[in-house]
């Protein structure tokens, strides 16, 4: 060895100094009407917008209802108030009165349960803006969910 800095465990060493830097590959799919099933649904705090949100994740089937090209996330809104908040006006009102099959009752919690473990038709769309509101290039763009058509599995909530 010429240098100690040529020893095998020094070398590695310096290669593990620089972290790995991950991401999650999930397939652009072409626009259009599918069906899917409706795996979890999380209401979370979104720090970067300041704002309460929903994520329902789908599994994109195939016609014949088998595992699809991918998986696809839609995000509700639900305010920027101290607590997730959803109005008449909001998506996620509509949204879940669609799923449920009727309007909360008096009192009722809107619990983000009535999105899971159900089939549905979906409408995909890809993305041409960013979080900035800035337009995408196709290259960039990437899959959402524009909307639920219908649930054909499930019902109003017990």
């Amino acid at each position: 060895m010429k240098n100690a800095s040529d020893h095998p465990s020094i070398a590695a060493a310096k290669r593990r100094l620089e972290p790995e830097i991950t991401w999650r590959f999930t397939p652009r799919l072409p626009p259009g009407e599918y069906p899917a099933y409706s795996r979890s649904a999380k209401i979370y705090r979104d720090g970067q917008f300041k704002r309460w949100v929903c994520a329902v994740q789908f599994d994109v089937l195939s016609d014949d209802l088998q595992k699809g090209p991918g998986r696809v996330t839609w995000f509700l809104n639900l305010g920027n108030k101290d607590k997730p908040n959803a109005t008449r006006r909001s998506n996620y009102w509509k949204a879940w009165v669609l799923a449920n099959g009727a309007s909360p009752r008096r009192k009722d919690r809107m619990s983000p349960k009535v999105f899971t473990r159900r089939y549905a038709r979906i409408v995909v769309a890809n993305t041409a803006k960013d979080f900035n509101q800035s337009a995408v290039c196709e290259q960039n763009a990437y899959s959402v969910i524009h909307k639920v058509l219908c649930w054909d599995t499930g019902g109003r909530e017990l």
